[in-house]
């Protein structure tokens, strides 16, 4: 196997990025969408939010031919406000490893590069919506679940019939 590096997404990256965004939700769900469709349009959104943006950040694992996974961030205001806390969320996301990588620690690497970046932005917190399978990483890495945010998602918004 080839040396393993993690490092910033090139731009050359996005329609590889885009692959991998594909094939990660598909592994979650049926897609409604053909592959070729979906990453015809991916692959512009990854490239206009990730060149040169201070708001969103992606790192990648490749070995040097292929990328393997990915872990994306994104910062958000907060409103300002008069006291010692920081006006800044970091909102983790699209973090996956191929399945056939998995279990070599890669993906938490990938996921401590992303939380010390948050760190250097001195974010206020970290969210992310973890899957079942990926919350003991998320916890081994000092993420825990809290007790004070509230969601309310899609379908709930949707009205009644």
């Amino acid at each position: 196997m080839r040396r393993l590096r993690i490092r910033v997404a090139a731009s050359a990256d996005c329609h590889a990025l885009a692959e991998l965004r594909y094939r990660f939700r598909t592994e979650l769900g049926s897609p409604t969408e053909t592959k070729s469709h979906f990453v015809r349009r991916c692959t512009p959104w990854i490239k206009k939010a990730f060149a040169g943006s201070s708001a969103w950040r992606c790192w990648v694992i490749d070995d040097g031919e292929q990328l393997l996974g990915h872990v994306c961030v994104q910062l958000f205001e907060k409103m300002p406000n008069p006291v010692n806390e920081p006006e800044a969320h970091a909102y983790v996301t699209n973090f996956y490893v191929a399945p056939e990588m998995r279990g070599r620690g890669l993906g938490r690497k990938l996921l401590k590069k992303a939380l010390s970046w948050c760190r250097a932005q001195e974010v206020d917190a970290v969210i992310l919506w973890a899957t079942a399978e990926s919350k003991s990483l998320y916890r081994r890495c000092g993420l825990h679940e809290p007790a004070n945010i509230l969601e309310l998602r899609a379908a709930a918004l949707r009205p009644r019939s």
